[in-house]
């Protein structure tokens, strides 16, 4: 080696340079493998660090570059196209009698199918406990982020990338309503299972519409799925209407109800109907605590409303009521539905000291007799509504230890009121009359 000094030669031995007599600093052996060990330790774990933001969709591509120079390290993944568009033929299955053509043969387009089929299955088994999975328009939805469940939404919950090279879209439908159709047939399904909502996974055939789902494979004719979307899955059914005491649908709904509570009044706590269904809120004079929920059906002879029809009750005790009301009825519009969930209220009962207060409070400021009843009320702790027996409405709000009353002119100012200075206004405690 030299001296750093002189750049006299010296021998490995040396501590002093004997020319010039300068003192030799040298590099540790054992440092010197360490610190190249450090060094490509510290390469693989950035590296390391990479792919795991990358699987966690922290890095984009696109602004990534290699460590010696503006490359990047990997190129850029192309867009899947996943247009629907028709298959090569590459193979061929008898589905329903037909013979259909496959673009790969029958056990790679099982398998396939299969892999896909299962990661939709882990993602609904991962998330309807508390993210509602419904159908709309017959697809599969997650109504809690509001997005449809597509092939690019599973390959971020663990479907391989290379699946989106598939033409494959994800359909909930009831296997009841496929049924309808000559050339669908589910041999040996209980009559409880062809009313379950399931999941079909759909992919373009040149003769229609192929599915696959737990009960195996089926063909569909393109025209008749697409009857079948609009007709047993579309929510589209006519603006939403509110009706009271003047409507015929109003009356309907109310007769309804007391034909199995004859011996009781009806109190409609919220009622909404489009062209086809109706969503109703109520509850009856032996517990006006005690809201029930019905969804029903209008049913008319040559356009003229001739009744109602429950299509489905008990739903408001379940942890999600859109679930129970979708399973029963896939068409139905939930904008007809009110934006509190009735499971969630909490109504103060009538012998309650906050509820006594209230009749206190409005026998005090003279607005019903003392000992009497207003004709309906309904209240909170924060909050109530009350119609006296010359049906004067009061909008009545706590404030501190006392009750504030204000004349409204119906429900409908009342509800106006409510939702205009209300954060998540208790809409049900009023009666639309």
């Amino acid at each position: 080696m030299l001296c750093d000094k002189c750049h006299t030669a010296m021998d490995a031995t040396d501590t002093i340079c004997k020319s010039c007599g300068h003192a030799v600093q040298k590099l540790n052996r054992n440092w010197s493998r360490f610190a190249k060990i450090s060094i490509i330790t510290l390469i693989i774990a950035a590296f390391g660090a990479y792919i795991a933001l990358y699987n966690l969709g922290m890095i984009n591509l696109n602004s990534i570059t290699d460590f010696f120079g503006s490359a990047s390290v990997v190129e850029e993944m192309p867009v899947a196209d996943v247009g629907h568009v028709v298959q090569v033929p590459e193979g061929e299955v008898n589905v329903g009698g037909e013979i259909v053509p496959l673009r790969r043969d029958e056990e790679e387009q099982i398998a396939t199918l299969s892999t896909i089929l299962e990661t939709v299955d882990a993602y609904i088994w991962d998330f309807s406990a508390f993210n509602p999975i419904i159908s709309n328009m017959g697809y599969l939805y997650n109504a809690a982020s509001n997005e449809f469940v597509t092939m690019e939404l599973l390959a971020n919950h663990g479907l391989d990338y290379e699946y989106l090279a598939e033409d494959v879209f994800i359909l909930y439908l009831r296997p009841m309503d496929l049924a309808l159709f000559d050339e669908i047939s589910f041999d040996g399904v209980s009559a409880a299972q062809m009313g379950f909502l399931t999941v079909f996974l759909g992919y373009e055939l040149p003769a229609g519409i192929g599915l696959f789902s737990r009960f195996g494979t089926q063909m569909i004719f393109r025209e008749n799925l697409n009857h079948l979307l609009i007709n047993n899955y579309g929510s589209n059914n006519g603006e939403i209407f509110r009706p009271t005491m003047q409507d015929d649908i109003y009356h309907a709904t109310v007769g309804m109800i007391s034909g199995a509570n004859p011996d009781e009044d009806v109190f409609i706590r919220y009622l909404a109907v489009d062209d086809v269904h109706g969503f109703v809120a109520f509850s009856l004079s032996g517990d006006k605590q005690v809201i029930t929920n019905y969804i029903f059906v209008l049913e008319h002879e040559n356009d003229t409303l001739v009744g109602v029809r429950v299509l489905a009750t008990g739903f408001e005790a379940t942890q999600h009521p859109k679930v129970a009301v979708n399973g029963a009825v896939p068409n139905f519009n939930f904008g007809l539905m009110p934006n509190y969930d009735i499971a969630n209220v909490s109504l103060l009962s009538g012998d309650s000291p906050v509820f006594q207060d209230i009749i206190y409070a409005m026998e005090e400021n003279g607005l019903i007799e003392e000992g009497d009843l207003p004709a309906f009320i309904s209240a909170t702790a924060g909050f109530a509504y009350a119609v006296s027996v010359l049906g004067d409405g009061f909008f009545i709000q706590r404030s501190g230890d006392s009750w504030n009353f204000m004349s409204v002119d119906g429900w409908r100012e009342w509800e106006q009121l409510m939702v205009e200075h209300v954060n998540s206004p208790p809409l049900y405690i009023m009666w639309q009359q």
